[in-house]
């Protein structure tokens, strides 16, 4: 037993004696030059809410019977949402809560029909407009509504208000398309002006 002890005793002085001379050998081996490592401020994490509009399966429709000459025609104005998820408006105003806004882009169909003849079918979108519109105002805005004025000349002219949702940015336009002749189904448009809400 008393050789056990001794033995133990033993090798806990040379277990100490190693651990001091690695601790000098580890401080004579210093290297010249110091690594500097500088730590970055930590960013603040910001909240974002998701805005996702939800989806519109309503289809709002207008009939309307136009005179063209002598004769009566039926005009109807469709207007739909694309539930699309093609717009995504980031609003970081509110700092430290930035709101993702997700929403659907719509458009309105104009038909033309004399009887169950089809004289005219034609699409409008924001894009049919997208000359004359800012790129941010294109980018973030959707087709509100279309609503008929007159006709005149081989044409039907119609009214148009675009906006970006939940703002108070709005703009209108005045278009006409032309339902006989060769430029039949084209599109113009004019007055685009900033209307507000």
């Amino acid at each position: 037993m008393k050789q056990l002890l001794i033995l133990i005793l033993a090798l806990s002085i040379l277990s100490s004696c190693d651990r001091k001379k690695s601790e000098k050998t580890q401080s004579e081996f210093k290297p010249e030059t110091e690594l500097k490592t500088e730590l970055k401020p930590e960013q603040k994490k910001l909240d974002t809410t998701v805005v996702y509009w939800q989806t519109d399966f309503d289809t709002i429709r207008k009939y309307q019977e136009v005179q063209i000459g002598n004769e009566i025609h039926q005009l109807e104005l469709k207007t739909y949402s694309l539930n699309d998820s093609s717009i995504v408006r980031i609003n970081d105003l509110n700092k430290p809560i930035i709101y993702k806004d997700i929403y659907h882009d719509n458009v309105t169909e104009i038909i033309l029909k004399k009887g169950n003849d089809v004289i005219l079918k034609s699409q409008v979108k924001k894009a049919t407009f997208k000359d004359s519109l800012d790129g941010d105002f294109l980018k973030y805005s959707v087709l509100r509504s279309v609503e008929y004025d007159f006709i005149r000349s081989n044409r039907l002219y119609f009214k148009a208000d675009i906006d970006v949702p939940d703002t108070d940015w709005a703009v209108g336009a005045d278009f006409a398309i032309f339902y006989q002749t060769e430029k039949k189904g084209k599109i113009d448009y004019w007055n685009i002006r900033d209307i507000g809400l």
